[in-house]
């Protein structure tokens, strides 16, 4: 495949993503106002850290099992190695089975002082520990790596969909019968269930009608070392993808611990926002992964360096021009949306949309770090992004209220973005030289 087919094909998958992630973002954003205007603030803010929560420990327990399929599947499946991607599969799922088990465990055991932290009532509490079972569907790691192997990004976007309408469904019916926070929380379970359950699915129907039943063992070890490096690979793309994610949440019940259950809504509804706007591109990076992977396995690294520089250029466009007619609409959009009150808060929504303008820009450069062998590397480039946003955010909190989560989300995009393309660059220039001389070679 050339990289114009590449790129067209990113282009493709790409519209569609961001497509179906726009329209159900608004969903989701519209179902938020409606609970915003029906139950509060603070009813709306216990059950975001209720959901944050849960996605702490799913992030965790996910272990990025889904980059390993796509990174070693995609060179299986060059190859007609069906045995070999099968044990990939098993060992994928084995990972998810024990992580999402301790996951689990571990959040229901600490439920009872996370319902001191967040102020969580009765209700919410006692219902709590059933809620943890959501950790398997919203991890749904090696199903989502197989749906991108085989190309079904279709069934990615439908996943998304049907969440959010099953939740604005849900939320409806709440209202209309005079629910309270617990049928709230109870149509994002369900919503949650639902879709990821069809993902698996489809998932489990992709491999029996390829005869690529997952080849299960014990022997943990045995396995990875037909696949080396997968283990350093894993732990590599498990602390990178986890860390932003976690940020997320984490502030959340930070937030809500220290501010209360209205202040955390508020930041929700600012970043969700902001998330509709660069939400749609973290699921673009992983489109690329498969063709990132082909190219550096083949020594190819002029071709990834242009595949990279044309994402950038297409993401400058958006950035620009997205960028500076949300920011002539965003009062207008926050009064009539969200209602007067929130205009308090609109240096946050304004902070949080061009940290995630910024993240726009290198939505692919991780990526291609870690299709280089370079996932120490990446790593390294989000502790610092991290170290960062910590100091910032923690500082000013006390002193500029929720503002201190923008800027500390700008430090985080700056720092990571930046640091990804001078290391980067200088990464890919020493490589192509080194493959030319080699060329040059008798």
């Amino acid at each position: 495949m050339s990289h114009k087919d590449i790129h067209r094909r990113f282009l493709h998958n790409a519209s569609m993503i961001v497509g179906s992630r726009a329209v159900f973002g608004l969903l989701n954003l519209g179902t938020n106002v409606i609970i915003l205007r029906a139950f509060g603030a603070a009813d709306l803010g216990m059950v975001m850290l209720l959901i944050a929560y849960v996605r702490v420990f799913a992030e965790v327990a996910k272990f990025e099992s889904w980059q390993a399929v796509l990174r070693f599947g995609v060179i299986a499946q060059e190859r007609g190695e069906d045995d070999r991607l099968r044990r990939l599969l098993g060992l994928a799922l084995g990972i998810d089975f024990i992580t999402m088990l301790v996951a689990i465990a571990a959040a229901i055991l600490l439920i009872p002082q996370a319902a001191v932290w967040f102020g969580w009532n009765a209700q919410v509490t006692e219902m709590a520990p059933w809620f943890m079972i959501l950790i398997v569907f919203v991890t749904n790691a090696t199903s989502n790596g197989v749906l991108r192997l085989f190309d079904r990004i279709k069934i990615l976007a439908l996943q998304h969909g049907l969440n959010a309408v099953i939740r604005l469904v849900l939320v409806l019916s709440a209202v209309m019968l005079g629910g309270t926070v617990v049928h709230l929380a109870m149509a994002w379970f369900a919503a949650f269930v639902i879709s990821g359950a069809m993902t698996m699915a489809v998932c489990a129907y992709e491999l029996i009608k390829r005869d690529l039943r997952p080849k299960f063992s014990l022997n943990f070890r045995r396995t990875g070392a037909l696949f080396p490096g997968i283990w350093h690979f894993l732990m590599m793309s498990n602390l990178i993808g986890t860390g932003p994610l976690a940020i997320n949440h984490l502030t959340t019940l930070f937030v809500g611990a220290q501010l209360g259950p209205a202040q955390a809504a508020v930041l929700q509804l600012a970043r969700q926002l902001s998330t509709g706007v660069s939400g749609p591109t973290r699921l673009l990076g992983p489109l690329l992964l498969p063709d990132f992977s082909r190219l550096s396995g083949r020594g190819d690294w002029t071709g990834l360096r242009d595949l990279v520089v044309q994402q950038l250029k297409v993401a400058a466009i958006v950035v620009v021009v997205g960028g500076a007619i949300l920011f002539a609409v965003l009062p207008i959009l926050i009064e009539q949306v969200f209602g007067a009150p929130l205009l308090d808060h609109i240096w946050l929504f304004r902070l949080l949309i061009m940290a995630a303008l910024i993240n726009i820009l290198g939505f692919a450069l991780h990526h291609a770090l870690f299709s280089a062998n370079k996932g120490g590397t990446a790593l390294l480039i989000q502790i610092a992004a991290m170290a960062v946003y910590g100091v910032i955010m923690l500082t000013g909190i006390w002193v500029i209220g929720l503002n201190a989560v923008g800027l500390g989300m700008i430090g985080f995009a700056i720092t990571s973005r930046g640091l990804s393309v001078l290391i980067g660059r200088r990464l890919l220039k020493k490589r192509i030289n080194r493959a030319k001389k080699g060329d040059d070679l008798p």
